[in-house]
């Protein structure tokens, strides 16, 4: 586990953590789809044939929700944190059930609170590349908020 952030303050642009790794499986993609995303691509592997991506592949909102739950799990930010406002998401690559992807975290920009209050803003930037090619199927830049 890597050791928890404990204030704003510790944090610096340009900072990064590799958190692992992850990987979703077949069975866990098809079920997210159905509850949250159920387009043909997600759901249908014969279906998804006729797609653009040519095959099954993983929902980005699962990815995205899967990565940011490992981010949490890790233990890094989840001391200071006190919820967020904004994600800007990107998906340039696809992912496809069974890949392995690996998470890091880098501070993109921090701003103590204007108010005074014992809190600031971090940009944390969420990547997940897959581990057979390096291509990155993730890049989120979060808005955190978190404990000073």
């Amino acid at each position: 586990m890597i050791p928890p952030i404990r204030s704003l303050d510790d944090l610096a642009p340009g900072q990064s953590w590799d958190l692992g790794t992850l990987t979703l499986s077949l069975e866990e993609v098809v079920e997210f789809a159905s509850r949250y995303d159920p387009q043909y691509f997600h759901l249908d592997a014969e279906e998804a044939k006729r797609s653009i991506f040519g095959e099954l592949v993983v929902s980005g909102l699962h990815t995205l929700s899967a990565v940011f739950g490992h981010i949490m799990r890790s233990g890094l930010i989840s001391e200071i944190s006190i919820g967020g406002n904004q994600i800007d998401t990107r998906w340039p690559a696809p992912l496809r059930p069974g890949e392995e992807i690996a998470i890091r975290v880098t501070v993109d920009e921090i701003r103590p609170s204007r108010s005074g209050r014992p809190l600031g803003i971090a940009k944390l930037r969420h990547t997940a590349r897959r581990v057979k090619d390096g291509v990155v199927v993730l890049d989120a830049v979060g808005t955190h908020f978190l404990r000073r």
